[in-house]
């Protein structure tokens, strides 16, 4: 038991300083960064990265410094990493709009039916950490309801009964909200391109078709790797065969 918790105290302390080392390099950087030393402010937000350490407005400080550095594709790659951590954040979101505006690539325009569009924009919009907060909250009424039945007894009225049916019916709808999205992220690994160009080719070598070519903040669909090439496929459906150096997963 004490060597167990010997082991527990020591990760905590662990823990503990890694946070605080990434602290003072977050610090640092920011002081490189309010300098106009864009690149060394980069290079210090990169450690305290390393440390991993995982928070939004570092990803979106690190993003500030890559694109003010020229690093175009690294600045999307930070923002969407941001974004993913704080998605109702609106600098975050208007930074990638920017970075998104001036890549060479431009996105598609969807879906052209405007219902549809919502639908997917509705579906999309609360985060993972907001669904598990309504799931939690609904079954938290439930459960209220549950113990107001076992202290009351029977005949508690029509009102009660319709708060159980609510209460169960928004359960299994944030239920199953939060499953599909789950299983779905789980299946949609996305990735970005860092490099200034780069060529995809029909298969996993040099010497396969020119498919297209990507340019630096393109986002791509991750399908499967092959030693150092990987299988991406564009928003439009076009897939194509690049090396795995070319791409950063966000």
């Amino acid at each position: 038991m004490i060597y167990k918790w010997a082991v527990a105290l020591v990760l905590w302390a662990s823990a503990l300083g890694a946070q605080s080392a990434a602290m003072g390099q977050y610090n640092e950087a920011n002081a490189h960064y309010r300098a106009g030393d864009f690149t060394k402010a980069r290079q210090v937000y990169l450690k305290a990265v390393s440390t991993d350490v995982t928070d939004a407005r570092l990803f979106y400080n690190l993003g500030n410094a890559c694109f003010k550095s020229g690093l175009l594709g690294e600045a999307i790659l930070w923002y969407e990493r941001a974004g993913r951590l704080a998605p109702d954040d609106e600098d975050i979101e208007a930074n990638l709009r920017f970075a998104n505006l001036v890549k060479k690539d431009r996105e598609p325009s969807g879906e052209s039916n405007v219902l549809l569009r919502f639908v997917t924009a509705a579906y999309a919009w609360p985060s993972l950490d907001h669904l598990s907060l309504f799931f939690a909250l609904a079954f938290l009424a439930l459960f209220i309801l549950g113990v107001q039945r076992l202290l009351r007894g029977a005949g508690l009225g029509a009102l009660w009964l319709a708060g159980v049916v609510v209460c169960v019916g928004m359960s299994g709808i944030f239920a199953g909200w939060l499953g599909t999205r789950l299983y779905g992220d789980s299946g949609n690994s996305e990735a970005i391109v860092i490099v200034g160009e780069v060529m995809a080719r029909s298969g996993p070598d040099k010497g396969q078709t020119e498919v297209f070519t990507a340019h630096e903040g393109t986002k791509v669909r991750l399908v499967r790797q092959e030693g150092e090439w990987i299988l991406v496929r564009l928003a439009n459906g076009l897939g194509g065969w690049i090396q795995t150096e070319a791409v950063a997963r966000i």
